[in-house]
């Protein structure tokens, strides 16, 4: 009768209107998902990939720098198969104005990637989390020390890309941390990855006692606003440094570390720090 074809015309206009919604929260949040990645992607590397050329080009006019070498290929056998991965072997996107961008760890990655990842916050994101997965497996393959690269990053991962797609379509963040499983999900992965962080940071203090040498991490540190990112630079830059050290190589100049001295003192203590403006950052390197 009437009355029922005007209740199902009304209930395919509620249902179009439902989908409808449904497609601009969609659009609002592949919108809101690309604006993010491309404003907390750009600044950082692009700041630090000028202070590095600059840097860069007055130490080539004193004559400071070395010859330019590429990286030499990780021959298979114990530690002479692991590639020394320095700051900028972690973070490729701070090399794309250098004049040596084509000898700067890691090599042969070609200059649109090192673009992608400065362009955008997820690429780089993704690369370092390979960096961290190649790490961890150095560390199991010639050491015998943890559990491995894929047993610490893939559940990470899954757990990150569960709470972003959950925050993007859906807010799933915007509550507590148990108020749905995709935001249950992305808290127990950072848990899972600060733990795996602490266990690296001994893990490369022992091999550093191992050879007599005072360890150069604080473990504690990863609990510290601010220092916990001072300890996860030096401890990318004394990991490369030892795997160098293993083969008999010297390990390439970083620019990162020239740059900011806090990365390569070999011990550190948040005090120092605080107290030692000269390790904050080489302001020389920048001046003619």
């Amino acid at each position: 009768d009437g009355r029922g074809s005007l209740g199902v015309a009304r209930g395919r206009r509620r249902e179009g209107s439902t989908i409808a919604r449904r497609a601009v929260d969609a659009i609002e949040g592949l919108v809101g998902f690309t604006t993010f990645s491309v404003v907390t992607g750009v600044p950082i590397p692009l700041v630090l990939g000028g202070l590095l050329a600059r840097a860069e080009s007055l130490a080539s006019k004193r004559g400071e720098l070395p010859p330019p070498v590429a990286p030499a290929a990780a021959a298979p056998g114990g530690a002479e198969e692991v590639e020394p991965r320095d700051l900028m072997w972690a973070f490729p996107s701070f090399a794309v104005f250098l004049e040596r961008s084509a000898t700067t760890a890691p090599p042969s990655f070609p200059m649109w990637a090192r673009w992608l990842c400065l362009a955008t916050f997820w690429p780089g994101v993704i690369w370092y989390l390979y960096y961290k997965l190649e790490v961890e497996e150095d560390l199991r393959r010639s050491r015998g020390l943890g559990i491995g690269g894929y047993v610490v990053i893939v559940p990470f991962s899954i757990g990150l890309a569960a709470g972003v797609f959950g925050e993007f379509a859906y807010g799933a963040l915007e509550g507590g941390m148990l108020d749905n499983p995709l935001s249950c999900a992305f808290y127990a992965a950072f848990a899972w990855i600060y733990l795996n962080q602490w266990f690296l940071y001994n893990k490369v203090n022992q091999l550093f006692e191992e050879e007599g040498r005072p360890a150069p991490l604080d473990p504690f540190g990863l609990f510290v606003p601010g220092w916990n990112f001072v300890t996860g630079i030096r401890q990318i830059h004394f990991t490369a440094e030892y795997w160098a050290r293993q083969q008999g190589r010297t390990l390439p100049r970083d620019g990162f570390a020239e740059l900011f001295p806090f990365a390569k003192k070999p011990t550190l203590s948040l005090l120092e720090l605080a107290t030692t403006p000269s390790l904050w950052f080489n302001l020389g390197s920048l001046l003619e």
